[in-house]
C-alpha cells in the first residue's frame, strides 16, 4: 500500500529533493518516516524559520525546490519569517506542516491555528491534505513552487491522513512555464536599441533558474553596455569584467544610480524591484526580459519579453553597438576610479574597518567562494563592495531582509555544495540563530562565520545619530565568543588587524572545518555610518 506519506516522499524524490530541513512534532511521525525510508536526508534544525531559510538557499543553488518541515501551531508560526523570505525573494520552497486532528476539530483548540489563513498572504498555494485531494494537491504544489514567478507553497496533514492509502493522481496538468516570445518581439527590441548611444543592462534575482550568464556577457560586450547588478544577481558577470559597474538596491543613494540616470535605454534582465530600497522611478525607455510577467508592481516599459531568458537572449543574438567613446567600459572605469577615491578614517587600536576585512577575504579565497550575509550595516556594505567573480555564489535575504538568514543559508550552501562557505553576520543576527551552530559540528560543515562585533544594531543606531538622537535601544552586551565557539566545538580566532584577518581566514579554510571569527569591527567604514 502506498500511503499519503509515501506518495509525498516519492514526489519529492522525483523532483530531485535530497534533503528536508525541519523541526518535527509528534504529528509528523508518518511523513518523517516516509522521508527516511525513501533515502531523503533530514536536517534537524533549532528553529523553524532556519529550516525555510535553508530550503530557500538549497533551491537557489540546486535549481530544484527546497523543502522544510514543521509541526502545527507554534512550529508553523515560527516558520513564518522564513516563508515570507521565500515569498519576497522568489524562492521555490515547499513547507510541509502538521495539521490538527480533523476528527476532533470544532471542539478542541489546543495549538490550533487556521494555517491556510496564516500562510495565504505569503504562499502561491496553501492547502490541507485529505485522502481525496492529497495526490493532486502535492503534485500541483511542487509544480507551482517552481513555476514563474517562483515562490513558496504550503501543505499540511495529520498523521491520520498521512497513514492512509493514497489514491492515484489525475493526469498531470500542462507545464506552468510561459512560452518564449516570438521573433517579432525581438525585432521590436532591436529597433528600440538601434539608435541608443548609452544602453545599460540591469540584472536581478530572476536570473535563476535559467542562468543566462554567458548570454548576458555576450550582449553586454556587443552593446558596450555597463552592467548593474542587484544583490541576488552578484557575479552574473564577474566583478573583474570591465563592464560591471556595481550593485543597486541597498540604499536610496547607491552610487550606480549615477550611471542609471545617464543611460538612454535600459535592458532589465531578470529584474525585480522587490530588491530595491528606493522605489523605481526611472523614465528611461526600458525593455523587460524575464521569466515572468512585469507585475506586482508593474514598472513602465517600452517592451516586455517573457519566457526562458536563455532562449530570449539567444534569439536576440548580437546587437551592434552605437555607444559613444565615453560610454561602456570607459565610463565604468572612470566611475570605479571615482568610487575608489573615498578616504577612510584610521580605526582605533584593536579595531578593523569593514573594508580591511572584505579585502582580506577576497584576497584569501578562491573566485568561486560562496558567501552568505545576514542583515544590517554589514549587508549593505558587503552587497555594494564584495567583488563577486562567480555566478550564484552570493546569498542574502534582500526582498524581505530578514535577520537570522546568514548562518542558516551558509549551512545549507555547505550541505548542497560540499564546499567551504563564508558567512558574514552581525552580532545581533547571530544571536537570533546561535543554536544552529550545533549543526556545523554535527554535519562537519566547512563554514567560516565572521561575526561583525560592534555590540549594536548599527544600522538603526546610525539612523538615530543622523537624526540627532542619542543611541537608545540599539546597543547591547555580547557574549564571549571564545567560550561560545568552545562550547560548540568550533575553532575560534579574534580579529583585530589585517594580519589577523589574513591568518584567520587562511587557517580556517585550510582546515576545512567550521570556525568562528570574532571581527572587532569599527563601523565608521560602513556606507551608512555617520561621519
Amino acid at each position: 500500500m502506498t500511503t499519503v506519506a509515501d506518495f509525498i516522499a516519492e514526489q519529492l524524490t522525483g523532483a530531485g529533493v535530497e534533503r528536508v530541513y525541519g523541526l518535527p512534532g509528534g504529528e509528523n511521525v508518518e511523513i518523517l518516516d516516509a522521508v527516511r525510508r525513501h533515502g531523503i536526508h533530514f536536517i534537524l534544525v533549532r528553529n523553524e524559520s532556519s529550516a525555510c531559510f535553508m530550503a530557500a538557499t538549497e533551491a537557489r543553488l540546486s535549481g530544484k525546490i527546497g523543502v522544510a518541515l514543521t509541526t502545527l501551531g507554534p512550529g508553523a508560526a515560527n516558520a513564518y519569517a522564513g516563508l515570507a523570505h521565500a515569498w519576497l525573494d522568489r524562492e521555490p520552497v515547499l513547507l510541509i506542516s502538521a495539521a490538527d486532528d480533523p476528527e476532533v476539530r470544532g471542539w478542541h483548540s489546543h495549538q490550533v491555528l487556521d494555517l491556510e489563513a496564516v500562510f495565504r498572504p505569503v504562499c502561491k498555494l496553501t492547502a490541507e491534505l485529505t485522502v481525496a485531494n492529497a495526490a493532486d494537491t502535492v503534485q500541483r504544489a511542487i509544480a507551482l513552487a517552481r513555476a514563474p514567478r517562483p515562490g513558496p507553497v504550503h501543505i499540511s496533514l495529520h498523521n491520520r491522513v498521512a497513514a492512509q492509502a493514497a489514491p492515484a493522481p489525475h493526469p498531470p496538468r500542462p507545464p506552468l512555464s510561459p512560452a518564449t516570445d516570438s521573433g517579432c518581439d525581438m525585432a521590436a527590441l532591436r529597433r528600440l536599441l538601434a539608435d541608443k548611444v548609452k544602453p545599460l543592462i540591469i540584472v536581478g534575482l530572476g536570473l535563476e533558474p535559467d542562468r543566462p550568464y554567458s548570454q548576458i556577457r555576450r550582449l553586454a560586450e556587443s552593446l558596450n553596455a555597463p552592467v548593474i547588478e542587484t544583490p541576488k544577481s552578484k557575479g552574473a558577470l564577474s566583478a573583474n569584467h570591465p563592464l560591471v559597474a556595481g550593485a543597486i538596491g541597498l540604499t536610496r543613494a547607491d552610487p550606480v544610480y549615477e550611471l542609471l540616470d545617464e543611460a538612454d535605454c535600459i535592458l532589465a534582465i531578470g529584474f525585480d524591484v522587490v530588491e530595491l530600497v528606493k522605489p523605481w522611478q526611472s523614465e528611461t525607455p526600458l525593455a523587460w526580459i524575464a521569466n515572468w510577467p512585469n507585475h506586482d508592481p508593474e514598472i513602465a516599459c517600452e517592451l516586455a519579453l517573457t519566457g526562458n531568458i536563455v532562449e530570449l537572449l539567444e534569439a536576440l543574438g548580437e546587437v551592434p553597438s552605437n555607444a559613444g567613446p565615453d560610454w561602456g567600459a570607459d565610463r565604468v572605469r572612470r566611475f570605479r576610479l571615482e568610487q575608489s577615491a573615498r578616504l577612510l578614517p584610521e580605526p582605533p587600536a584593536g579595531r578593523v574597518l569593514p573594508q580591511t576585512f572584505l579585502a582580506s577575504l577576497r584576497e584569501n579565497t578562491p573566485d568561486d567562494i560562496i558567501i552568505s550575509t545576514d542583515v544590517g550595516s554589514h549587508k549593505i556594505f558587503a552587497a555594494l563592495e564584495w567583488p563577486a567573480r562567480s555566478a550564484n555564489r552570493y546569498f542574502v535575504s534582500n526582498g524581505l531582509s530578514a535577520m537570522g538568514f546568514g548562518l542558516s543559508s551558509a549551512i545549507a550552501a555547505a550541505e548542497v555544495s560540499g564546499q567551504a562557505v563564508v558567512c558574514i553576520t552581525g552580532d545581533a543576527g547571530l544571536a537570533m540563530v546561535m543554536g544552529e551552530l550545533g549543526l556545523l559540528v554535527e554535519r562537519r560543515l566547512p563554514v567560516l562565520i565572521a561575526v561583525m562585533n560592534d555590540s549594536a544594531l548599527d544600522l538603526i543606531r546610525a539612523a538615530q545619530l543622523r537624526r540627532g538622537r542619542p543611541a537608545f535601544g540599539t546597543e547591547f552586551a555580547n557574549p564571549d565568543y571564545a567560550y561560545i565557539a568552545k562550547g560548540y566545538g568550533l575553532a575560534y580566532h579574534r580579529v583585530q588587524s589585517r594580519a589577523d584577518c589574513d591568518a584567520a581566514i587562511r587557517a580556517s579554510l585550510a582546515s576545512h572545518a567550521p570556525a568562528l571569527l570574532d571581527v572587532m569591527i569599527d563601523p565608521v567604514g560602513y556606507p551608512t555610518a555617520v561621519t
